[in-house]
């Protein structure tokens, strides 16, 4: 009977060790993002067809994943009525001018930008979350309407 119980206890002890150092509460903490701005883009299509909408979305998404690796998330969605939605996470504001950076002239992103621009028509932006005076003049200078909602309390990871 002691070797059954002995058993046991080394069974539940063995499935109750964290076999992943690295996963403990403070190397979590080290991926929280307490500076991360949100934007919602909304958008109309500029005379495309869904599956044109579609495959560009796709392309656009691949490229930001691939070139800018503090955006946390980068994600089309349908609103309806040729309606779309894109939600974008920036690490922080940092995040947001090397897209700005890297969509400008000259640059990796210029010519997927102009074509995001041929794809959607921009109707407005919403960023939530701490942003600095230069932020908001820099993004106010392209003339989209925008509002910014700061943030009271949370957390991102």
């Amino acid at each position: 009977m002691k070797k059954i119980i002995f058993k046991i206890s080394f069974v539940f002890l063995i499935f109750s060790c964290d076999l992943n150092p690295d996963n403990n509460v403070e190397n979590d903490k080290d991926i929280y993002y307490d500076n991360e701005l949100i934007s919602m883009v909304y958008m109309n299509s500029n005379n495309k067809t869904k599956s044109e909408i579609g495959e560009f979305s796709e392309y656009y998404q691949n490229r930001m994943n691939d070139l800018e690796p503090d955006v946390l998330s980068w994600k089309f969605f349908n609103s309806g009525e040729g309606k779309i939605i894109l939600l974008e996470r920036y690490k922080d504001e940092a995040a947001i001018f090397n897209h700005i950076n890297n969509v400008s002239e000259g640059n990796p992103m210029e010519n997927d930008f102009i074509k995001f621009l041929d794809h959607f028509q921009v109707d407005s932006i919403q960023y939530f979350g701490q942003t600095s005076q230069k932020f908001k003049d820099t993004i106010e200078s392209f003339g989209f309407p925008v509002s910014y909602k700061t943030l009271i309390s949370g957390y991102s990871k």
